[in-house]
Order: structure tokens, then C-alpha cells, then sequence
């Protein structure tokens, strides 16, 4: 078993138990003690765990950052869904942007058939991915690399988005809601998103049914300045209504 396998099982078991022991996970996955307190070790650098004798627990979180170790393998059946759906908004010899969320970098791999691209992101994960699957031209902003959201939130990483003016932007956030618009939590990573919003020719928020109603902690962008919301589900007719009447073009599965 690879070690990033591993270290996925390990999370899913921490995500059902809270506490997962080394000798147990190392029965589990036929690997030796000193190779599990190492993955312990890798998670709880990462500020997923808390190491205790024996094993390790998993630190509960608010609504602040959480690691994108985590985040990678939640909702993945709705993020496959709505991240489908948007990769045909994707045209050959595009330039698009993919922010560093775990949806956002999920829209990877429904690219794989799309000619010369121009990928611009914020996301070591997304650039990594794309020139592992992609015929794409990959622009990463560098700057400084936050190391639980595995991307850059910067000033640097600021300016080099005002250099670029995407096509599409895929973006997504931590809530969307009648009353505040789009809302989230990182005050720097919504700082870069604005940059984009103010360049690119079409604005794409990608938004699952669970982030729907809810608000967030600070402002990203009100409703009316997204071109386009794509999600996992229809939404109730309140929302038709008001996004239609704001002009946000809205896609789900029929």
C-alpha cells in the first residue's frame, strides 16, 4: 500500500473514531510501529492530529482553515458531480484560473480532454496535477505557501494575479446565502479570489448543497457579481428566483 493510501485510511478511520492507536494501524496495514508514528507524525505537522502515547487524536476544528488533507476527501461523490458539470463550461485554448480549494483542484481531472489549455492557479496541488494529466500551459503565482490549504496566500501571490486576465475562474468558499452573498473564512485567500473576480471575463463559483443558507465569517463577493454558480443539486425556488432576477446563470444535474 502506498503511503498516501495509508495516510487516507488513516484519516477516514480518525474522521469515524476520533482516536485512532499504533498498534492497531500497524497490524491493520502490515507495516512496521516506527512507519505509522511516522504518518502520525506527517499528520500532526500538518495540525490534523494530536499525538498521544500510543496513538493519536484528531484535533476538532471551527470554521477556521482546515487542512486540505481533510478537505480533499469530504463530499467527494457531490464535488465529482458539480466539478463535471463545470468542466463543460471549459473550451479549447482557454485561459482559466483554479483557486487552491479542494473542489476548485477536483476540477483537474474532468480537464483531461480539453486542448491548450492555459492553467492559471494558486494551488501547488491543482499544478502538480495538471502537468501530471493535462496538455496545458501551467501558471503557479508562488509566494509564500500556506502549508495547511497547499497553496499560496500572499502579496506576491497577489500581484501575479493582477497580471493575468483569465477567461474562467473556478472558485469556490466556505458559504453562500440570500443575505450576505458569497462569504468565507481566510482573509488573505479571499483577497486573492476578489483579484481574480475583477479580471476575469466569466466568474464561476463552485458551491455544493451543504454550503447553501449558511454564512461564513467575512465577505467575498455579493451574489450579483458572479457570472455562474454550479452545484450538486437544484436549489429551492427561492433561490431560482433570486438568482435569476441577479442574472447568475445556475448549473445542476437535470
Amino acid at each position: 500500500m502506498l503511503n498516501i493510501q495509508r495516510l487516507d485510511y488513516i484519516l477516514k478511520e480518525l474522521r469515524d473514531k476520533k482516536t485512532v492507536y499504533v498498534a492497531d494501524l500497524a497490524e491493520r496495514y502490515y507495516v512496521s510501529p516506527s512507519t505509522i508514528r511516522r504518518d502520525l507524525a506527517s499528520l500532526e505537522r500538518e495540525g490534523i492530529v494530536r499525538r498521544i502515547y500510543g496513538g493519536a487524536v484528531l484535533i476538532e476544528r471551527d470554521t477556521s482553515e482546515i487542512p486540505y488533507l481533510i478537505r480533499q476527501n469530504e463530499r467527494q461523490q457531490e464535488k465529482d458531480t458539480l466539478c463535471a458539470l463545470a468542466a463543460e463550461l471549459v473550451q479549447d485554448d482557454m485561459m482559466i484560473y483554479l483557486d487552491h480549494t479542494s473542489t476548485a483542484v477536483n476540477m483537474v481531472k474532468f480537464l483531461v480532454s480539453k486542448k491548450n489549455l492555459k492553467i492559471l492557479t494558486t494551488s501547488l496541488q491543482a499544478a502538480a496535477s495538471c502537468l501530471d494529466s493535462l496538455s496545458a500551459s501551467v501558471y503557479c503565482t508562488g509566494g509564500w505557501l500556506n502549508p495547511k490549504l497547499r497553496g499560496f496566500t500572499s502579496e506576491a501571490a497577489r500581484r501575479q494575479l493582477a497580471c493575468f486576465y483569465p477567461d474562467l475562474s473556478f472558485f469556490s468558499a466556505r458559504a453562500l446565502s440570500l443575505e450576505a452573498g458569497v462569504t468565507d473564512v481566510n482573509e488573505e485567500d479571499i483577497f486573492l479570489k476578489q483579484e481574480v473576480l475583477k479580471r476575469c471575463k466569466t466568474s464561476v463559483l463552485l458551491c455544493d448543497g451543504s454550503k447553501w443558507g449558511k454564512i461564513s465569517y467575512r465577505k467575498l463577493c455579493e451574489l450579483s457579481e458572479l457570472d455562474a454558480i454550479v452545484t450538486d443539486q437544484k436549489p429551492d425556488s427561492r433561490w431560482m428566483t433570486a438568482l435569476a432576477e441577479q442574472k447568475v446563470r445556475l448549473y445542476y444535474p437535470k
